[in-house]
């Protein structure tokens, strides 16, 4: 069910600041991934050390790192996307976490607060939220609209729930975090490789 946004007030819990400010971030390659982007191409394993989750993405993305945030791995697409412009001219983008905060809920927010603070970045709306299966796990999704200078986007933030069953001290639990977004430019994947990539979900870490 689709909802008017309000202001939420709840601050960035953990990592979830850095995880979503890389976006007005230099950027350098790490690595690339070729093939012609048809359904039978080979396809892209994207996590990185200390990261409870991983997913697979479609040829036709790379790999890119921010220097100030090397922890945080992420996709892009199109793999003409290079230099320190490559999120900016991003079509696709794909980006793991693993944090700490209060509920699933919260660290849902805390990721798209901070997707919000890139520059130029206004958030639209929700287009749903709620409890949902992340890989074969049941976690929580939140999936809303947002624009930045050249584009409309659709993203959604999946959790998943990848630490012990009791809270910390100061009551946050661990969580895994798949942020994944598509703009309306020409040429931009399908909004349903979201789903795709959500739903590819391997957990290779944490608690099971």
């Amino acid at each position: 069910m689709s909802e008017t946004r309000s202001n939420p007030s709840l601050r960035p819990v953990g990592r979830a600041a850095t995880f979503g400010a890389i976006a007005a971030s230099t950027l350098l390659i790490a690595g690339c991934g070729g093939g012609s982007g048809s359904d039978n191409a080979e396809r892209l394993l994207l996590s990185g050390p200390n990261i409870n989750v991983a997913v697979t993405i479609p040829a036709g993305w790379h790999q890119v790192i921010d220097s100030s945030n090397p922890s945080t791995p992420e996709m892009v697409s199109p793999v003409t996307c290079m230099g320190n412009q490559e999120v900016a001219c991003a079509t696709g983008l794909a980006r793991l976490a693993t944090f700490t905060a209060p509920s699933p809920e919260a660290a849902a927010q805390s990721v798209e607060q901070a997707v919000g603070t890139a520059p130029g970045v206004k958030l639209g709306n929700i287009i749903s939220q709620g409890p949902s299966k992340v890989g074969h796990r049941d976690g929580y999704q939140l999936r809303f609209n947002f624009s930045n200078p050249g584009a409309k986007l659709v993203s959604e933030i999946a959790v998943v729930p990848t630490g012990s069953t009791s809270p910390n001290a100061q009551g946050n639990h661990e969580f895994s975090v798949i942020l994944v977004w598509v703009s309306d430019a020409p040429g931009a994947p399908k909004q349903d490789v979201i789903d795709q990539i959500i739903g590819s979900a391997l957990f290779v870490g944490g608690q099971p």
